[in-house]
């Protein structure tokens, strides 16, 4: 074959190859900013409907606080309507105060309330991720909204309906924990209604307590509120807990006090 043929065919060759070349390095160009763009709106997609999702949440978080406010308003309306007061409870006889709370406590009205806060107080905790009473490894046998029931019962009807209050909703609480029930002090004052405790660990999980919580508020003050401790580590029993109709609106809660 003629050399300036090949020579022709050569450079031909050279330049097609380097046609080639450039067009594949643009291509990746355009395929790399293209999918870096793509990547880019679904990264932003992504967080558009993340930042929609914890406004959603929040928003939702609120309406089931106001509602499971709402519903201890309604409990707090019923109790102050029972006609009876806590020493009138205290004197009756096991049969006649058998009857009064069942027909106060175990009515329709008043188990549909109940029924209501626990189902609103449960979607609220799962929504806040807040004090749960499932903390790992423990299990802690009684609700947090059966905790803030009793509280409310405490206060209005005294602990003769509180504890039987508490009574029918640790019936089955297993053979892993203990109950231990009016623990006083020296002065033979209940300081603690109820106390459960883990056996395997004797770690306290919930305890509903009557007491100072003067190092928790501000100002101080030496009178003693109903409150409760719930939870499955000593940290998480540290915390206090009580209702805000409890506690004068003067004295603000610290961090180590929560207040419904």
């Amino acid at each position: 074959m003629d050399k300036s043929i090949v020579m022709h065919m050569k450079k031909i060759i050279s330049s097609l190859c380097a046609f080639l070349l450039i067009f594949g390095l643009v291509g990746s160009s355009f395929t790399n900013t293209a999918n870096a763009e793509t990547n880019s709106s679904a990264h932003n997609e992504y967080g558009f409907e993340k930042e929609l999702d914890s406004i959603f949440n929040e928003k939702q978080a609120i309406i089931l606080n106001q509602e499971v406010l709402n519903l201890e308003n309604q409990i707090n309306d019923y109790l102050d309507k029972i006609p009876y007061t806590e020493e009138e409870f205290e004197s009756m006889s096991d049969e006649e105060f058998d009857r009064v709370y069942a027909t106060y406590f175990n009515n329709e009205e008043f188990l549909n309330l109940e029924s209501e806060h626990k189902e609103a107080y449960e979607a609220l905790e799962a929504q806040q991720i807040n004090m749960q009473p499932m903390i790992a490894p423990l299990l802690v046998p009684i609700l947090a909204s059966v905790a803030r029931v009793a509280l409310q019962t405490v206060v209005k009807q005294g602990t003769r309906v509180a504890s039987t209050y508490l009574k029918k909703h640790i019936k089955n609480i297993g053979k892993n924990y203990s109950v231990t029930w009016n623990i006083k002090n020296s002065n033979k004052k209940v300081t603690t209604l109820l106390m459960i405790q883990h056996k395997p660990t004797k770690r306290p999980v919930f305890r509903l307590d009557n007491g100072s919580l003067h190092a928790h508020l501000t100002p101080g003050t030496s009178t003693w509120f109903w409150h409760f401790h719930i939870g499955g580590t000593p940290t998480a029993m540290k915390q206090h807990h009580s209702l805000r109709a409890i506690i004068p609106a003067k004295h603000k809660p610290k961090s180590s006090l929560t207040l419904y």
